[in-house]
């Protein structure tokens, strides 16, 4: 199979991996590596069918269930998302403009925190539900479809961010057109994907957190994130490893995948289960106690230049 990102004909198989997280289908996956531009990717490739089966309700974080576990973890997602508004505050003033498109917004979280900055913010998201949270829980509009369906004007928008949505897309190159074309001509992408030069997906393997086998349909490393935006018009200004949110969890994940939150809640939901709420705290408290442990090591492993996730942001040349 091709590479979907250089079109190099010369891949090779890499590794073989299951859903061992939200475990939505029993399927073995396997993954090829391009040695040109070092990504991988789900050799067959599946088609959008496929794909829309491998996604569960509520893939995406809301705190829009009641209960105060769920606000206390609402509270720390929105700290832990400091390190998102910072970039995209730079990043818009950069682009000399506050109009933020967010694709792949979920329930827009990160919009409502832009909003209160005063940023002018719009969200697109494959789920109607998450569009319908969004406005209700965060007070923001999301578009649910593609980002070729909502059909934005040319030069509609100063900042188009992308955080951990390449990776679920198979036409890469697609998205990344159509995103220059709605940037103003001073305008600034920014995109967050995870990095399989990190020392995680070297010391995990397949059970890296960050691959989200099979959702994830094309992993990147530095490399081919920066070769990609490239060839599609962009000019990348800063690149960072270390993210707040991201890289510490996917380290506890991949080690304890029983604790992680989401996938957790909905291998619960699938079992027409409900864990008792003293093991619920339980394991959220180890999770967080081994979210902070996790910290120093993966602020090394970011400093060395393997951090787990990369953000970039970029303008158009």
């Amino acid at each position: 199979m091709n590479c979907p990102l250089c079109l190099n004909p010369s891949t090779v198989p890499a590794l073989t991996g299951t859903d061992f997280l939200f475990e939505a289908t029993a399927k073995s996956f396997s993954l090829n590596s391009c040695p040109q531009c070092r990504c991988l990717f789900l050799n067959p490739m599946p088609d959008g069918k496929e794909i829309a089966g491998f996604y569960p309700s509520q893939y995406w974080w809301n705190a829009s269930r009641p209960g105060l576990l769920k606000q206390l973890e609402s509270v720390y997602r929105r700290l832990a998302l400091r390190d998102h508004v910072a970039f995209i505050v730079s990043a818009g003033r950069h682009a000399n403009g506050r109009r933020v498109l967010d694709f792949g917004c979920g329930s827009g979280t990160l919009l409502g925190i832009l909003k209160t900055r005063g940023f002018d913010v719009l969200g697109v998201d494959s789920s109607e539900e998450a569009a319908r949270v969004a406005d209700l829980e965060n007070g923001v509009r999301v578009i649910a479809g593609s980002l070729e369906e909502a059909s934005f004007e040319a030069g509609s928008f100063d900042v188009v961010t992308m955080f951990h949505v390449m990776e679920h897309v198979t036409n890469p190159r697609d998205i990344l057109a159509e995103v220059f074309r709605i940037l103003k001509p001073a305008g600034r992408v920014v995109i967050q994907v995870p990095n399989i030069d990190s020392w995680q997906f070297k010391m995990f393997g397949a059970r890296w957190y960050g691959l989200d086998i099979p959702r994830h349909v094309i992993d990147y490393s530095k490399d081919s994130m920066l070769g990609l935006l490239s060839a599609s018009g962009f000019e990348p200004k800063r690149v960072r490893h270390f993210n707040l949110r991201d890289n510490a969890p996917a380290l506890v994940s991949s080690l304890v995948p029983s604790l992680d939150p989401v996938s957790r809640a909905i291998r619960q939901r699938r079992r027409g289960g409900k864990e008792p709420a003293l093991v619920a705290w339980a394991r959220h408290l180890v999770y967080l106690a081994l979210v902070i442990a996790a910290y120093p090591i993966v602020l090394l492993e970011s400093a060395s230049g393997h951090g787990a996730t990369i953000m970039i942001e970029a303008s158009r040349k």
